[in-house]
């Protein structure tokens, strides 16, 4: 295949040039004028430049100094060199959309100023080079302030370059706002697809202040109008093509600041609106005009169309096919369909499209062939108001006749209108999903990428970065991997001859991606060098970038999409704080307080002394962006509930969990909404010490605030298979996860459903539709908050109507299916519990498959792999295969395809013997393994099981014919594995005796002695390192070198440590646990690298008590109200004495303590009674007291008759301890029963 560059990168850049000639973003650029003007320079021979970006800030006072990144570009075919002076770039405001590049000598124009000017140098063909710069907001003469002018710029004013054309230099970006007042605009505006005339629905508005001065808090109002671009507003007039359906407050915005607001809103037709006509939905900031600012021209935004009415609407939401098309049959293709209506849609039809264009002709059109040809059609029956359908087909790729190779080619989907009904909108029924490949070839993209957050300037670092070839075919030979540091948004791939490397970019490692076949991915670790940018700032996170054949030798079905951008990286020796996880209720009350958990990790280079984690509620998703001198401020949009300072010094890789307790409420400027509007919860952490605040925001996710339960389904358990029709048990556990108690029973219905998801609850819903079927419902009664009931349901397997023969259902289950009982969320009524199939047939499976870690090639070697029938009927001899392969998951092999494949290696056999239904059996089995001729030697192996793989048995699923692959190393070299860590139950800072076991799971001894590190960690997890880098001192417990192990042995020794006092903070404030790793600086070399690490047990650091529970008595079985002994065991293992305290004697509804009786805290909650409690005397390190005392059985108040009932106890110690997390018992059930 000859390499061909993608010619369309320089068509787009040649419109582009031609477009500037009018000013890109002004009126009047002709598309026909562009095409003219491109074909007839295409023979010429010469550069051009044009500009194709000029970045800046919306608005300035008057003399500030702003920065400005302006793109130049040469669109010729020849460098772009000075020859008569400077090459210069010069920046204009102006008070017209009309500008000129200033003649020498000439008066200045009262109607424009030039307020910059920089030197862009040369400009290789077909090439665009990046330029930041200062300039001045001086406004020209005859501007008035505060005001708007334009903004432009105009390259090479002095014409020392000879161009093919001088007239397209020119480029108008649009309006900039100069002066000391706000400038509101709205630049989002969400809400529902399609609202029914005079119902209420919620619309979400951002707006942002892009002035230079804080603006008074304001209204935004919602539109519903006729026309796609509101009207300004003029105070005291609504046009008639508008209705103000909805309004929210808006705070006091600092300039560049945004909020996002809510409001429920009424859908109302403007008074101008005519039967069938088009509407759309929009929003107004400052309505009313009140607000002096810098431009009243952008206060409006026209978002979009919106379907008022009753039919349906049916929108294309995902489309399922292979990144790359081979010519010709492509297999399975799906379309995803939803009706996002109100009524039914009383049939599905639509079609699978590759076009050369960016969007599909409309669905009643037959496509162009020469732009667009179709893939797949469907055909599919009626779907319900609020329901989806995914339909599938077989797909035929066939080239648009004008589409030539490496050009655009682009995915989508359309759904026809369906027949004899109105559907409220058509705008919607087309779907793009991107650019995809056409053809024989390779195609290699980026995957991921993965690096640590913070790294020295200079310093090496390690980067795992994912490469897989998405093409048709194997990639045949070796591709450069680069990796780039970037001051910008997205990696940089320029066109040849340009460098990678910019004043904005940087490379700073690579590595070469061995053959890698069509299909596959590989992960490799690249050892990259921190360097920075020319132009980027002291302390500036980068954005760590990727670019596969960058040296170009690999010719690609695709060329454009071989760059990824992931990530930014801190460049620098400061410490870096980060919010990892946080916990917290489902639901909360206005005004109330609630307890949170947050872990906060230090993933900088340097020590934390103290910082704080501040929560929030918003509207918005995103957690917000604070200085540390605003975590207590108020900020718009969002809700302050609190913010919990810590005092522990955070060394670098350490982490502390803590709790805190916070007050919930919501941001003051939302009006009053549904009960079930949800918000968001996030959480921020500060300290001065920290220079990045671009990660110090943690998303939490939706949280119900207010008063009302909030029923969820929390398991769901049911049979591997049953027969069509036939009666089968499945147990339901329903919560009530709200603020409080159901007002009276609710419904929860259990389906069986095609797809793994379930439609909310809705009250117009009604029956299901064909791809779901009902198996039942069950009365739920009334529950207290925090309550559960788990209650069993006998229903039919019945096949949905849109079930194919032999395809696997799911069992799920909906609560409150008719949407009936108000919750404070209804986002989370619906569970999913797995697969199960239904129909008549035996349905074999791995279930377990052991082996050796480790094995020399070709070597034979015994494995188990324990055989299954979960299907209907008995199962025949059948025959199961084992494969050594790099995939994880194996893809059972298709009808007529070679098996096993040349990317996997047949390790041998076995027929399974005849097993009834339900039947399993433990088969051993001799294998030999060894690595597949075409898997990258550094690629890791996996061995998996595949049950009838060439189908020559009838089975109920096909789905689980391979079971998951498990880790297999396969050499003949040594494998030291860590198999245990033990040491005291906490220590103080000083020595530690630890006991270690390692073993060589190798053919081969490991000769020499390889070294052994113990750690102190605060995460259960062995942090990786920089090549050679030393372990952190405050991590660093020990190191000894191992004498050599022989091959299949292992050896146990007692290890001298220590514990540092570094990053020992105060008793009770961290959680420490043992770790361990072999070999760490990777010096013997060894068949697995993955497998040297080891995290042992949890362990209290420091000096304070640590008193746990580690025996319960009493009866099994105990009448309601009546006395029973309870003995209870206590022990302290702790450092130091612990005083007298108490045990409170619990009876529970569930098997778990919630977090609060096991920390030892007072316990409040309708699934607990406290039956008593017992006093425990003091304690010395390592003693134990038994006591017991007489308690009378109070079942809970949410008991439920013949429900079983859990004993348990919580120690309840004031003084600080080592570990709160241990302070909880259970001891199993206690049968409680008027019957003796």
């Amino acid at each position: 295949m000859s390499r061909l560059m993608p010619s369309w990168r320089h068509a787009c850049l040649l419109i582009t040039g031609t477009l500037v000639i009018t000013g890109c973003g002004s009126e009047g650029a002709s598309s026909d004028a562009v095409s003219v003007r491109s074909q007839g320079r295409a023979l010429a021979q010469g550069s051009d430049l044009i500009i194709t970006e000029l970045r800046a800030p919306d608005a300035a006072r008057p003399g500030e100094s702003i920065t400005v990144t302006a793109t130049v570009c040469n669109t010729g075919t020849q460098p772009a060199y000075p020859q008569q002076g400077p090459h210069l770039l010069q920046v204009y405001l102006s008070t017209t959309s009309t500008q000129q590049v200033p003649a020498p000598g000439a008066p200045p124009s009262p109607q424009q100023m030039t307020v910059a000017e920089l030197e862009v140098g040369p400009v290789g063909a077909q090439q665009c080079v990046t330029r930041t710069f200062t300039a001045y907001a001086t406004p020209p003469p005859a501007g008035a302030l505060p005001g708007a002018f334009y903004l432009g710029a105009s390259v090479d004013t002095r014409q020392s370059v000879a161009e093919l054309d001088e007239t397209n230099n020119g480029f108008v970006r649009g309006l900039m706002g100069v002066g000391q007042a706000p400038d509101l605009v709205v630049s989002g505006v969400k809400a529902p697809p399609d609202v029914r005339q005079g119902e209420s629905f919620v619309a979400d508005v951002r707006v942002c202040n892009t002035g230079t001065a804080s603006s008074t808090p304001t209204r935004a109002a919602v539109v519903i109008s006729t026309q796609a671009n509101l009207k300004a507003p003029v105070a005291g007039s609504i046009p008639a093509s508008q209705a103000r359906v909805g309004e929210s407050g808006v705070p006091a915005l600092e300039a560049g600041r945004c909020v996002l607001t809510r409001t429920q809103a009424v859908a109302q037709l403007p008074p101008n609106a005519t039967p069938g006509q088009a509407l759309y939905v929009g929003a107004i900031v400052d309505p009313a005009v009140s607000l002096q600012e810098l431009r009243e021209d952008n206060n409006t935004r026209g978002e979009g169309r919106l379907g008022v009415g009753d039919g349906p609407d049916l929108v294309v939401t995902g489309v399922t096919a292979p990144a790359t098309f081979p010519q010709g049959s492509v297999g399975p293709v799906s379309m995803t369909v939803c009706n996002v209506g109100f009524t039914q849609a009383p049939e599905v039809s639509g079609d699978v499209l590759l076009s050369t264009l960016a969007s599909l002709p409309p669905p009643a059109q037959t496509p162009d062939p020469a732009t667009a040809t179709p893939v797949a059609h469907f055909d599919g029956p009626g779907l319900d108001a609020g329901r989806c359908t995914t339909l599938t087909a077989q797909g035929t790729a066939i080239a648009p006749t004008t589409w030539q190779p490496n050009t655009p080619l682009y995915l989508g989907a359309r759904v026809v209108k369906p027949r004899f009904i109105t559907e409220l909108r058509m705008d919607n029924n087309t779907f793009v999903k991107g650019l995809v490949g056409l053809g024989n070839g390779p195609d290699l993209v980026v995957r991921s990428l993965k690096a640590q957050a913070d790294v020295v300037q200079g310093g090496r670092f390690p980067v795992e970065a994912t490469v897989c070839n998405v093409g048709t075919a194997d990639s045949g030979g070796s591709a450069r991997l680069q990796l780039t540091l970037s001051t910008q948004d997205a990696v940089v791939f320029p066109a040849q001859p340009a460098p990678l490397d910019s004043p904005t970019q940087v490379s700073v490692g690579n590595v070469d991606v061995p053959f890698l076949p069509a299909g596959r991915c590989q992960t490799l670790t690249v050892d990259a060098l921190a360097f920075q940018p020319q132009e980027a700032r002291p302390r500036q996170a980068l954005s760590l970038g990727a670019v596969i054949d960058s040296n170009r030798t690999l010719p690609e079905v695709r060329e454009d999409n071989n760059t990824l951008t992931q990530g930014l990286v801190g460049l620098g020796v400061d410490p870096d704080l980060v919010v990892t996880d946080v916990q917290a209720p489902a639901n909360l009350r206005d005004g109330q307080p609630f307890t949170a958990s947050y872990t906060v990790c230090n993933v900088g280079l340097s020590p934390a002394s103290s910082f704080g984690v501040a929560m929030y509620t918003s509207v918005d998703a995103a957690p917000p962006t604070v200085a540390p001198a605003q975590s207590t401020g108020p900020l718009p949009g969002y809700a302050f509930l609190g913010r919990a300072q810590v005092n522990t010094t955070l060394t670098p890789g350490q982490c502390l969990t803590q709790s805190g307790t916070f007050y919930a409420q919501r941001p003051p400027e939302l009006g009053p909404l549904p009960l079930s509007s949800t918000l968001n919860l996030s959480a921020v952490v500060d300290t001065s010490s920290d220079p990045r605040a671009d990660n110090n925001g943690f998303a939490v996710g939706p949280v119900g605030l207010g008063n009302g339960p909030d029923l969820v389904v929390t398991a769901l358990q049911g049979p591997t298979s049953a027969r069509p029709s036939a009666p089968f048990t499945s147990s339901v556990k329903v919560c009530n996860v709200g603020t409080q108690p159901t007002s009276g029973p609710s419904q929860v219905a259990v389906y069986l459903s095609t797809g793994d998801t379930l439609p909310a609850p809705s009250a117009q819903s009604g029956a299901p539709d064909a791809s779901v079927s009902l198996v039942g419902t069950l009365s739920v009664p009334s529950l207290a908050e925090g309550a559960c009931v788990t209650q069993s349901l006998t229903g039919p397997a019945t096949v949905p109507a849109l079930a194919t023969p032999q395809q696997p259902l799911f069992l799920g289950a909906a609560v409150d299916p008719g949407a009936a009982l108000p919750e404070l969320r209804e986002d989370n009524n619906t569970f999913v519990a797995g697969r199960m199939g239904v129909g008549v047939g035996a349905d074999l499976v791995v279930t377990g498959l052991t082996f050796p870690d480790t094995v020399a090639p070709r070597e034979p070697f015994t494995a188990t792999a324990r055989v299954c029938n979960q299907g209907t009927e008995g199962a025949s001899t059948t025959p199961v295969m084992f494969v050594v392969s790099p995939e994880a998951n194996v893809t059972p092999p298709s009808p007529g395809t070679p098996f096993p494949s040349t990317s996997q290696y047949l390790a041998g056999q076995l027929d399974a013997p005849p097993l009834a239904a339900g039947q399993c059996q433990d088969l051993p089995v001799t294998l030999r393994a060894d690595r597949p001729w075409d898997a990258p030697v550094s690629a890791p192996l996996y061995l998996s099981a595949v049950v009838d793989p060439f189908q020559g048995q009838v089975d109920l699923r096909r789905d689980n014919n391979v079971s998951p692959g498990r880790r297999l190393g396969v050499g003949t070299g040594p494998d030291l594995i860590i198999t245990s860590l033990t040491g005291p139950a906490s220590t103080p800072v000083g020595p530690l005796q630890v006991g270690i076991t390692v073993c060589n799971l190798g053919a081969q001894s490991t000769g020499a002695g390889a070294p052994v590190t113990l750690y102190l960690l605060t995460q259960p997890a062995v942090p990786q390192s920089a090549p050679n880098a030393p372990v952190p001192a405050e991590q660093l417990l020990g190191e000894f070198t191992l004498a050599p192990v022989a091959a299949r042995t292992c050896v146990t020794q007692t290890v001298n440590a220590f514990v540092p006092s570094s990053g020992v903070g105060a008793p009770g404030t961290q959680t420490f646990f043992l770790g361990a790793s072999a070999d760490r600086l990777q010096q013997l070399p060894e068949v697995r690298e993955d497998n040297n690490t080891f995290v042992g047990p949890r362990i209290g650091v420091g000096m304070a008590p640590d008193v746990v529970i580690t025996a319960m008595g009493g009866p099994a079985q105990a009448q309601p109200w009546a006395s029973i002994q309870v003995p209870v065991t206590v022990c302290n293992q702790g450092t130091v004495a612990a005083q007298s305290h108490a045990v409170e004697l619990l009876l529970s509804t569930v098997a778990t303590l919630p977090a609060s009786a096991v920390q030892g805290e007072p316990v409040d909650s309708p699934t607990l009674a406290r039956l008593g409690s017992v006093q425990v005397p003091s304690l010395t390190p390592g003693a134990c007291a038994s006591v017991q005392s007489s308690v009378i059985v109070r079942p809970p108040p949410e008991a439920q008759p013949g429900a079983p009932l859990y004993l348990g106890a919580s120690a309840r110690l004031y003084d600080i301890e080592l570990r709160k997390d241990n302070n909880g018992f259970v001891r199993g059930t206690l049968g409680v029963s008027t019957t003796p």
